[in-house]
C-alpha cells in the first residue's frame, strides 16, 4: 500500500497569451495628457516595467467560469457598511469551500467571526518580457452635436506572454475546523448529515469532512474549469483569450508551489519565449523525493501549444528521453491534455491523503 502524506497539493505553472490586451486595470493614470487616461497594472524591477493580473483577478474569472460552466451556485453576498461577505457556508457551497472567506455567522443571540483559508492559492500573472506596456489614444466623436469638441482618452496595453502560478491543498479541501475564527460553527455541522467527523486539528478544535467523492469532483471542476479561463478588462475592445497556452501541473508532497519562473525571454532574441530547461531540471532533482507517483511513476504533466516555444524541439526530446530527472514527467498534446489528465489523477491523490 503507498504511503498517506501530510499535505499533498495539486500545483501548477501557467502561461497566459495576451494579444493587445489590457486585463486588469490600475485606475487612473494622473498628470498625463488627458484627464482620462487609464493605465494597467504594472510591477516593475529596476528600470524594468512588467504588467501584471493580480491573483484576485484571475481567480475572478476561474470562479465566473465555474458558476457558468460546472453548475456551482455563488455564495450569497451579505453588504455591510465597510465590508462584504459570501455566506461562509463550505459545505453547501463549494466556492466557500475552495476560495475561502471570512464571514460572519449569527448564533442563537449572537455571531462569531469565520474564516476559511482557501485551499486555492494563486500568484500574481507577470509578464514574462518587459517594458510592453504602449499608450493607445482614442476620442469619443460619434454623432456630437455640431461644433462640439471630440473627448480625448487614453489606455494603456501590451501584447506579452503572462506566467502565473497556483496550489491547491488536497487535505484542506472539504475539511472543516469547527469554532469561532476556524471555518464553521457546530451547529452548522451537526446540521448535515452526510459529513464525517475528522481528526482534531492542530488547535485542538474538531474537524469534519465531506464525503471522498465530493471532495474529488470538486477539485475536478476546478482543474478542467482552468482550460476555459476566460475574462479580464476592456474585452470589448481588446478582446483576448486567456486560456493556458502552456501548463505543468504536478503532484507533490508539500505546500511549495516549486513550478515558477519556468518561462523566460531569449537572451539571443528577446522577442521568443523560451521554456527554462535547466530550473526545471533542478527542480525536479530537488523535489524528486516528494512528487507523488500517481501515473505509472510519474507525478508531472507538462502539455503547450505548438509554435509558442523556440526551443520546443529541446523541450520534447528532454521531456521523453525517460531519463533522470524527467523520468517522473509526461510530455501531453495539449494544456487541456494536461488540466484533463490530472482530473483524473485526482482520485488517486485523495488516497493519499493522510
Amino acid at each position: 500500500m503507498e504511503r498517506r502524506v501530510a499535505y499533498p497539493i495539486v500545483t501548477g505553472a501557467v502561461l497566459i497569451e495576451a494579444n493587445g490586451a489590457a486585463l486588469n486595470n490600475a485606475g487612473q493614470d494622473e498628470g498625463r495628457r488627458t484627464d482620462n487616461t487609464i493605465a494597467v497594472k504594472q510591477i516593475q524591477i529596476g528600470r524594468l516595467r512588467y504588467p501584471y493580473v493580480s491573483g484576485q483577478a484571475w481567480r475572478r474569472w476561474w470562479r465566473e467560469v465555474l458558476y457558468s460552466d460546472f453548475g456551482w451556485t455563488p455564495s450569497p453576498i451579505t453588504r455591510e457598511a465597510k465590508s462584504a461577505y459570501t455566506q461562509g457556508n463550505p459545505v453547501e457551497f463549494a466556492e466557500d469551500d475552495l476560495f475561502g472567506y471570512m464571514a460572519a455567522r449569527k448564533r442563537g443571540g449572537g455571531s462569531d467571526t469565520y474564516r476559511r483559508i482557501s485551499p486555492l492559492r494563486a500568484s500574481l500573472l507577470i509578464s514574462v518580457f518587459p517594458n510592453v506596456i504602449v499608450d493607445d489614444f482614442g476620442h469619443f466623436s460619434r454623432n456630437l452635436p455640431a461644433g462640439s469638441d471630440i473627448i480625448p482618452f487614453e489606455s494603456q496595453l501590451y501584447s506579452t506572454y503572462l506566467q502565473g502560478a497556483f496550489t491547491i491543498a488536497l487535505n484542506e479541501v472539504g475539511r472543516f475546523a469547527v469554532g469561532a475564527m476556524a471555518d464553521i460553527a457546530e451547529d452548522l455541522a451537526k446540521g448535515h448529515n452526510g459529513l464525517e467527523p475528522g481528526p482534531n486539528d492542530g488547535n485542538g478544535r474538531a474537524t469534519y469532512l465531506l464525503p471522498r467523492g465530493e471532495r474529488v469532483r470538486r477539485v475536478q471542476d476546478l482543474l478542467r474549469a482552468l482550460g476555459r479561463l476566460r475574462g479580464g478588462a476592456r474585452l470589448a475592445r481588446n478582446l483576448s483569450d486567456v486560456t493556458p497556452v502552456a501548463l505543468v501541473v504536478g503532484f507533490v508532497d508539500g505546500g511549495n508551489a516549486p513550478f515558477q519562473n519556468l518561462f523566460m525571454p531569449d537572451s539571443l532574441a528577446s522577442e521568443q519565449l523560451l521554456f527554462n530547461l535547466e530550473r526545471f531540471r533542478s527542480v525536479l532533482s530537488d523535489y524528486k523525493d516528494r512528487l507523488l507517483p500517481l501515473n505509472g511513476g510519474r507525478s508531472v504533466l507538462v502539455g503547450f501549444r505548438p509554435t509558442i516555444l523556440a526551443n520546443e524541439e529541446e523541450v520534447r526530446r528532454a521531456l521523453q528521453s525517460g531519463e533522470e530527472p524527467f523520468d517522473c514527467v509526461e510530455l501531453l498534446d495539449s494544456p487541456g491534455a494536461v488540466l484533463e489528465k490530472a482530473a483524473q489523477l485526482v482520485e488517486m491523490a485523495f488516497m493519499r491523503v493522510a
